[in-house]
């Protein structure tokens, strides 16, 4: 099954959080430079980079041989990972959607399984339980976007 999709070739170099930092580029030379600069603006301010944390997902394009990325931050080099939890997503080193498609399906899947108890259960407590819980809160949130 094909679907067509529209691919944003918009680059992305870095992505800030609270506690998180992910750089991303093009080549390890790139790379290399990139976690230079950031170690040492780190250091200006007094941060450290947890190494034993710290991990490189190399993404490289289809038609290329890949070869592990040697990426060091104050002397120890970090390690290289397959697939990487982020931010609800899963980034992976293919650039195919099908890792992030299966950790979705998986993530359902256990979700139903946990509520499968509830949901098959015949007491009217249980039922108004998930009549609150589910179709209450569906009529809420549709009547705030349905238009008349």
């Amino acid at each position: 099954m094909q679907a067509s999709t529209r691919v944003s070739t918009t680059p992305v170099h870095d992505f800030l959080f609270a506690d998180d930092c992910t750089l991303n580029t093009v080549t390890e030379e790139d790379m290399l430079m990139t976690i230079d600069l950031f170690a040492a603006g780190c250091v200006n301010f007094g941060l450290a980079i947890c190494t034993t944390k710290t991990v490189v997902v190399h993404q490289r394009p289809p038609s290329a041989e890949y070869n592990a990325p040697r990426i060091n931050v104050n002397g120890a080099q970090l390690k290289n990972v397959e697939t990487f939890a982020y931010m609800g997503s899963t980034l992976s080193r293919s650039t195919r959607i099908n890792d992030e498609v299966a950790q979705r399906i998986s993530k359902a899947s256990q979700a139903f399984g946990r509520l499968q108890v509830s949901v098959w259960n015949r007491h009217l407590n249980t039922k108004l339980k998930m009549y609150k819980a589910v179709v209450f809160m569906t009529l809420l949130n549709g009547a705030d976007t349905w238009t008349v």
